[in-house]
């Protein structure tokens, strides 16, 4: 412990009082732990003057983690109450067979902190009153003097907390995440978003060059926003059926504004929820979070799931009420731009832009293709010549980003499973189509014409003229059976043919992929047959190729 006016004898007297108060504090009725806690320490170390933090505020541990202080903690038994924690250690192969580490979450302990050639006596205390959050708070403790104290605060305590607050309202390979009530940073997420580039996504080209600007170019024109007194806010929709890039976009959005030099920090809304508070609390803390953080990129997944109609009102009072949005970047997803109230679909000012991020057309197709082709280029066991780009996009008709994603993904790992080829045949589409029809026809001809056989003309018998002929049973059952037959083939998804060079038609990969996409189109399609019939492929004539 640091040299001061007390002795060591009476500052392990003062430590060990402090314990013992607040074991009995906690273990008995009480009003307000904060308060208590503070003048309990106040009590026991006359000598110090004692200042109070919040962890979220001022994080003296993680402050002392960057390098920028000494921590040394008493593990002494009775001032060390923390709940030992196993953590995985690494990703990947590594995760798997590294041991782990031990960590611990504290609850009450005592340190020794030294910074700028200052010596700090610390306490870290987390506790939870009836009906309140966990509170997390550091105190601490610098030697009194007569210099050192101003307006009933300690010069050399606040030069610390001014320092290590500002480091802690910085985001340090972080992102911030809003749930349950209340912010967090992770670095967990900062991973997973810092290797997404533009590069990987695939969309259309100017629907891509469109959404990169009207991002950027937001956070680099804040001059000229105000010269045209206008305010510097603005908000984005991405819309559009799942599996097709709005959350690959926001990944890259979220990179590429970290990666600016002026790093504009990402906030990530994943609830409302709260176990202590209601939504609306939520809300106000998300955008009071936001406003400090400015400029900022505010994002709010699944937009139409988040705002329900009891707190509507609420939410739009933030986004354009009578407090200053400036700095902000609102993007809302969804995948269902119809449920989301006329007053924030269709309102300027709240959410200005809507990008429709729709099923990927056929150069879409190709070009994700292409991705693929030039992350297997080191790959020898792989041939996946350039041409197929153009056949693979014909094939997936139809396809989400993310259906062409399993597609690749399946098909590699089925050449890994040491797929052959001759492992099973594939018959052409419009072949089983055909052949499926045909066995219907012949069985349902076949009961209508035995039943036709059996039918006989019928007289009215007033004026003994020939009634209309009236369908029997069968024939009914036949005709909506066919009515029926005729919209399954409508909705039914049916590989497209496509001609295919004599040199590609024994690729091992184009026959595995269009394997896939059979296997595929059966999950995307329930009116799929449960079972191909197996065949040869069909040679196509005339031309030379495989028509697949």
């Amino acid at each position: 412990m640091p040299a001061a006016k007390d002795s060591a004898a009476a500052l392990q007297a003062a430590a060990d009082s402090v314990v013992s108060q607040f074991r009995e504090h906690t273990s008995a009725h009480r009003v307000d732990t904060k308060s208590a806690f503070l003048n309990l320490v106040r009590e026991n170390y006359p000598g110090y003057h004692v200042t109070e933090t919040e962890e979220r505020k001022v994080s003296l541990f993680e402050f002392a983690a960057a390098g920028k202080a000494e921590i040394y903690f008493d593990t002494d038994d009775d001032a060390f109450h923390a709940t030992r924690l196993w953590k995985s250690v690494g990703e990947g192969i590594e995760k798997k067979v590294h041991p782990g580490m031990l960590d611990d979450d504290y609850r009450l302990v005592r340190f020794q902190l030294v910074w700028e050639s200052n010596t700090y006596i610390g306490y870290y205390v987390v506790w939870k009153d009836i009906f309140e959050t966990p509170q997390r708070m550091f105190y601490a403790l610098y030697p009194r003097s007569e210099s050192n104290i101003i307006h009933g605060h300690c010069i050399e305590t606040d030069d610390l907390f001014v320092a290590a607050g500002k480091w802690t309202s910085q985001l340090h390979e972080e992102v911030w995440i809003f749930d349950d009530g209340h912010w967090e940073k992770s670095n967990e997420l900062w991973k997973s978003v810092s290797g997404s580039s533009w590069e990987d996504v695939i969309l259309d080209p100017e629907m891509k060059k469109n959404l990169i600007e009207d991002v950027q170019g937001f956070f680099d024109n804040q001059e000229l926003y105000a010269q045209f007194a206008v305010p510097w806010k603005r908000g984005i929709i991405l819309h559009g059926v799942p599996g097709n890039g709005k959350t690959v976009s926001i990944k890259a959005l979220m990179s590429s504004l970290y990666s600016r030099a002026d790093n504009i920090p990402s906030l990530y809304v994943k609830s409302f929820d709260t176990k202590c508070q209601t939504e609306a609390y939520s809300i106000r803390q998300i955008f009071v979070h936001a406003r400090r953080s400015a400029p900022c990129l505010l994002i709010f997944e699944d937009l139409d799931s988040l705002v329900g109609d009891d707190v509507r009102s609420y939410f739009l009072n933030e986004v354009d009420g009578l407090e200053s949005n400036d700095g902000i970047l609102m993007i809302g997803s969804t995948n269902h731009l119809d449920k989301l109230d006329p007053a924030i679909a269709k309102r300027p000012s709240r959410f200005d832009r809507k990008y429709h991020f729709k099923l990927p057309g056929e150069a879409e197709r190709e070009l994700y293709a292409e991705y693929w082709r030039r992350k297997l280029l080191r790959n020898d066991t792989v041939e996946f010549p350039e041409e197929l780009c153009g056949i693979v996009a014909k094939l997936t008709e139809g396809f989400s980003f993310a259906y062409l994603k399993e597609l690749f993904v399946m098909a590699l790992l089925s050449l890994v499973r040491g797929f052959k080829g001759e492992d099973f045949e594939i018959v052409d589409a419009t072949d089983a189509e055909s052949a499926g029809a045909g066995a219907e026809g012949e069985k349902d001809g076949g009961a209508c014409e035995a039943d036709a056989q059996g039918a006989g003309e019928k007289e009215c018998t007033t004026c003994n003229k020939p009634l209309p002929a009236q369908k029997s049973e069968c024939e009914n059952e036949a005709e909506e059976a066919e009515e029926k037959k005729e919209e399954a083939k409508k909705n039914k998804m049916v590989m497209p043919t496509v001609e295919v060079p004599d040199e590609y038609a024994e690729n091992l990969l184009l026959k595995v992929i269009k394997h896939q996409i059979r296997i595929l189109h059966a999950e995307m399609d329930n009116t799929k047959q449960d079972e191909w019939m197996s065949g040869k492929m069909g040679m196509a004539g005339g031309g030379g190729g495989v028509r697949v």
